[in-house]
């Protein structure tokens, strides 16, 4: 993940590369300025590289010929810097080098957010330090990056220089047979720069990339073995359920076989006793005739105004789901109607009404609710006199 800015804001360019049969593929890039999303765009346990790139890391070239190394050469370069509050990194280019530095607390503060999010970060470079990784095999002598320009003469790499990119264009480079754009181009050195290890030259911080790659390591290792323990667990229960369950199964087998005769009669009957009572039960409902229940639902569409709709009506509602072996109960000689009203006034009205119909017992509001202020939705109970009495 290389982080750059580009109109005062900050960039996150993450890129996803894949290693197959040997050799490194592109699968993904993405481009936010949002850190917080990434843990949707990253898995958890791939190693993630960070190319810290901001306006916050200065880059100098040291002098062709001098003899100054590692911190010597960063205290050359900048008199005063104050190791405690800066890390610096230095990459060898012979004749030259190239030393970067930023703030500790920039970065540090950034490494924080990056653990907030449980992303497995795994090492850390300055500026455009990490194409150190790539640089013999990139055959252009003009590199453009996302922020920086890279120029050298020819083969002499003492010739480099490094300077802001001002005019971003889009272009290309091969890589070792893999077309690499150069949005992508210190992100894809970042992931070179892990598997090979190359982190540069010299950095204040070499501490800290070990710490984060042994901790990418130990938690790798980690959740593989716990995957693998968990599996194997996993299998011995299954195996041990198995071999349980088969001769469980034989032994209930032989018991069923003993007592099959008496089981069977009792089965027998008390199936015939929920048969029976089932049947008296259906019989119960039906005796009903289609024509009388057809005389209760015509008169019933007759004494409904245009502003009532009706989403369902039930005769002889159930008193309760039907649940298994349990009695079907049902409300004998009722009328559940369910639907909504775009009058109170009319619904008033149609109440009212049917309850002067001969044939109507009762009428029983059961809930009505206002949906907004042209509807309510409603559910009446009709109560209708028992035809045999």
């Amino acid at each position: 993940m290389e982080v750059f800015q580009s109109g005062g804001t900050t960039k996150f360019h993450l890129l996803e590369v894949s290693k197959k049969k040997g050799e490194l593929v592109i699968m993904n890039r993405f481009l936010t300025d949002d850190l917080s999303i990434l843990p949707q765009k990253v898995k958890k346990m791939i190693p993630l590289y960070l190319v810290y790139n901001t306006e916050g890391v200065i880059t100098k070239r040291t002098h062709a010929g001098s003899t100054l190394k590692h911190r010597a050469a960063v205290e050359n370069l900048f008199p005063g810097l104050n190791f405690e509050n800066f890390y610096y990194q230095i990459v060898d280019l012979n004749p030259s080098s190239f030393i970067s530095v930023c703030k500790k607390q920039e970065l540090d503060a950034l490494v924080d957010k990056i653990k907030s999010h449980k992303l497995a970060l795994a090492g850390i470079s300055l500026g455009t330090s990490v194409l150190v990784s790539i640089w013999d095999h990139v055959q252009d002598n003009t590199l453009y990056t996302n922020t920086d320009l890279i120029r050298r003469e020819g083969n002499d790499i003492g010739g480099v220089t490094i300077s802001k990119n001002t005019d971003p264009i889009q272009q290309t480079y091969t890589i070792n047979g893999l077309v690499v754009a150069n949005t992508d181009l210190l992100g894809f050195s970042g992931v070179v720069s892990f598997l090979s290890g190359n982190h540069g030259q010299e950095s204040n911080f070499k501490e800290t990339i070990v710490a984060l790659e042994n901790s990418f390591v130990s938690n790798r290792t980690f959740s593989v073995l716990l995957r693998v323990f968990i599996s194997a667990i996993l299998g011995i229960l299954l195996v041990n359920f198995l071999i349980f369950n088969h001769y469980f199964e034989k032994t209930e087998r032989i018991k069923t076989s003993l007592a099959l005769d008496t089981e069977n009669k009792k089965n027998l009957t008390f199936l015939r006793e929920k048969v029976g009572e089932k049947e008296r039960k259906v019989d119960a409902i039906i005796s009903f005739s289609n024509s009388r229940t057809s005389f209760y639902l015509d008169r019933l569409a007759l004494s409904t105004p245009e502003s009532i709709l009706f989403s369902e009506v039930q005769y002889s509602p159930l008193q309760k789901p039907v649940q298994t072996s349990k009695p079907i109960l049902v409300h004998d000689n009722v009328i559940l109607v369910l639907g909504s009203s775009s009058n109170s006034e009319d619904f008033s009205t149609w109440i009212t009404g049917l309850e002067t119909l001969d044939w109507v017992k009762k009428v029983e509001t059961m809930d009505y609710d206002y949906k907004n202020n042209n509807s309510s939705e409603f559910k009446v109970q009709i109560s209708v006199k028992d035809p045999k009495k």
